[in-house]
């Protein structure tokens, strides 16, 4: 006997193959999406979490020092980073207050953690610094660092102050621009 022979397709047509390739083309990119905002609610919260481990430190500083401290100390030796934001930072480091010198992770605006000393003069908070009169007591501070994302409920309840060149409600904790707040800030 005689086999008949079939000619039947085995394979995908072009506009299958496309059509899947789209398909896969979207769900990625929804993917990629939401894996941003993942990172930057990441690094938003090693942010404020270290921001309580500079605070520790810094109240277990003021337990010793009986004042916080300015926000120009002199480090001994000179502190390794030249940035007036964080000198106090570096300060309790080499006080061993603090294991390292924290450093925010990338994608916020400002690249240190901002601090500023303050002391009162006549009921005015005042920048504690290198203008400061001699034996002056920095009585409490500002700390801050931004943040990616203006939907963090941390921002609901953080201390929006201004001190010096210091702005906590900002999108830069540093700088007097206008815009969406994004400085986290907490005082003491």
């Amino acid at each position: 006997m005689f086999t008949v022979l079939k000619n039947s397709k085995k394979g995908f047509s072009l506009v299958e193959i496309l059509i899947v390739i789209a398909i896969i083309g979207i769900l990625s990119s929804v993917i990629l999406a939401s894996l941003t905002v993942a990172r930057q609610k990441s690094r938003d919260a090693k942010r404020v979490a270290e921001m309580w481990q500079i605070k520790r430190a810094l109240d277990i500083y003021f337990d010793g020092a009986q004042s916080y401290p300015s926000t120009t100390p002199v480090c001994s030796p000179a502190c390794p980073r030249p940035s007036d934001d964080d000198v106090a930072l570096q300060l309790l480091n080499q006080s061993d207050f603090l294991p390292s010198t924290p450093i925010p992770p990338p994608g916020g605006a400002d690249q240190y953690y901002v601090y500023r000393g303050v002391y009162d003069v006549a009921g005015t908070p005042t920048e504690c610094d290198i203008a400061a009169p001699a034996g002056t007591t920095c009585t409490r501070y500002e700390l801050g660092v931004s943040l990616e994302r203006s939907d963090n409920v941390v921002l609901q309840s953080d201390a929006d102050k201004s001190v010096g060149a210091f702005y906590g409600a900002n999108p830069s904790c540093t700088g007097a621009s206008a815009g969406t707040e994004l400085c986290y800030d907490i005082e003491m």
